[in-house]
């Protein structure tokens, strides 16, 4: 546990610095594109759930005092739990998985990990849509300092519809990329042989 939670605590500062840079995004605050995020999936993949948790959490702090989006602390939140809802989803798959094979090297077959990443997304549209269709409208009155209701925040989008397809697509897209490269560092490389621990 001690190791966990050194290399959890290690892992979290190290995605601090990503906090500070600027990042392209959308008009209703979402980055497309976030590397900080790939830290926590990262520890996940080496030291586990209780690693991927304490670098989560310090990584979302460090967004929350850092960023200079308009709105830090809801940017936290929302990342925290966008990205938890992967890596918890893989962890589940763990637990309940045929084999009883309580390590991420189940996830080392691409033909058992395609159908794990799918199944993140899934959970993360089911957390992250909903919480948008609050948090798009904070976030957009307080950019332009004007009351945004979440009924003008869907007219933006072109329509419900339109909302509903544009947070599917971000999310199974900002799902792929933090799963998919921390899998691609961790894997393929051999770095698990080495610093793997669960």
């Amino acid at each position: 546990m001690f190791n966990e939670i050194l290399y959890g605590i290690i892992l979290g500062l190290l995605s601090t610095p990503i906090s500070i840079i600027k990042k392209p995004r959308f008009f209703w605050g979402s980055a497309g594109f976030d590397p900080i995020s790939f830290f926590w999936v990262l520890s996940f993949f080496l030291y586990g759930p209780l690693a991927a948790f304490i670098s989560s959490l310090i990584g979302a702090f460090s967004i929350a005092i850092f960023s200079k989006e308009p709105t830090p602390i809801l940017g936290a939140i929302l990342k925290f739990c966008g990205t938890l809802s992967v890596w918890l989803t893989f962890y589940l798959i763990l637990l309940f998985s045929p084999t009883m094979l309580c390590s991420s090297i189940y996830f080392n077959e691409l033909s058992i990990f395609i159908p794990a990443v799918i199944l993140a997304a899934i959970m993360r549209c089911l957390i992250e849509i909903p919480a948008c269709l609050f948090a798009i409208p904070y976030f957009l009155s307080v950019a332009h300092k004007e009351t945004v209701t979440i009924r003008t925040m869907v007219e933006k989008f072109g329509g419900l519809v339109k909302y509903s397809l544009s947070m599917v697509g971000l999310n199974f897209w900002l799902t792929i990329v933090d799963s998919f490269i921390p899998w691609i560092v961790v894997f393929p490389t051999g770095i698990y042989n080495n610093f793997g621990m669960w």
